[in-house]
C-alpha cells in the first residue's frame, strides 16, 4: 500500500506541479517500487520436521508455515492435552512472527487444523488469549485425517506489516 500512494505522490507531482519529470523515469521508478515490494526472502531460525521454510516473507507479507506443538528447543511434541498442544503451536507462531519483526496485531488471517472437531472450544479457548480482542485475525477451521509427528492441532497465519 506504502508503494501504491508513493506512485500516486509522484504521478501527483508530475501533473500538478508541473515537475519535468518525463514518461521514462516515472516508469522507471514505479518499476523499482514493485519490484522492492514483491521481494521474497525465508525466514529459517525456527524448528521444522521436514524440507520447508518456517515463513516466507514477500514484501511487507509474511506467511508462516503451519505450527504443530514442537518444543522448539528439544523437538519433542508437547501433547499432554489440546490446550498444551495448542499453546505451544501459537507460542512456536508468535515466535517467528517476532523474530522476522512481526506481532500478533500483523496477523491477518489464520488456517487451524484438527485432528478432532471436538476439540474446537477448548482450542478457541487458548487461541483467542494470543490476539487483541476486537482485532481477531480471519480464520479457517478445519478437521484432518491426520497431522504430522501425529498432533492434534497445526495453526498457520498470513501476517501484513505496514512499513
Amino acid at each position: 500500500m506504502k508503494n501504491f500512494y508513493l506512485i500516486l505522490l509522484i504521478l501527483a507531482l508530475y501533473v500538478f506541479s508541473g515537475c519535468q519529470m518525463n514518461e521514462r523515469r516515472i516508469r522507471e521508478i514505479v518499476r523499482e517500487e514493485l519490484t522492492e515490494a514483491a521481494k521474497r526472502s525465508a525466514i529459517t531460525d525456527a524448528y521444522t520436521v521436514g524440507p520447508y521454510s518456517p515463513a516466507q516473507r514477500v514484501g511487507n507479507f509474511l506467511f508462516v508455515s503451519g505450527q504443530i506443538a514442537l518444543n522448539q528447543h528439544t523437538g519433542v511434541l508437547e501433547n499432554k492435552d489440546i490446550e498444551t498442544e495448542t499453546r505451544q503451536a501459537l507460542d512456536n507462531l508468535m515466535m517467528i512472527l517476532r523474530n522476522a519483526g512481526y506481532d500478533s496485531s500483523d496477523v491477518i488471517a489464520t488456517t487451524v487444523y484438527l485432528k478432532d472437531i471436538k476439540d474446537y472450544t477448548k482450542m478457541n479457548t487458548m487461541y483467542g488469549g494470543y490476539f487483541e480482542e476486537g482485532n481477531y485475525p480471519a480464520r479457517a477451521t478445519v478437521q484432518v485425517a491426520a497431522l504430522p509427528r501425529d498432533a492434534r492441532v497445526e495453526i498457520s497465519a498470513i501476517a501484513y506489516k505496514f512499513k
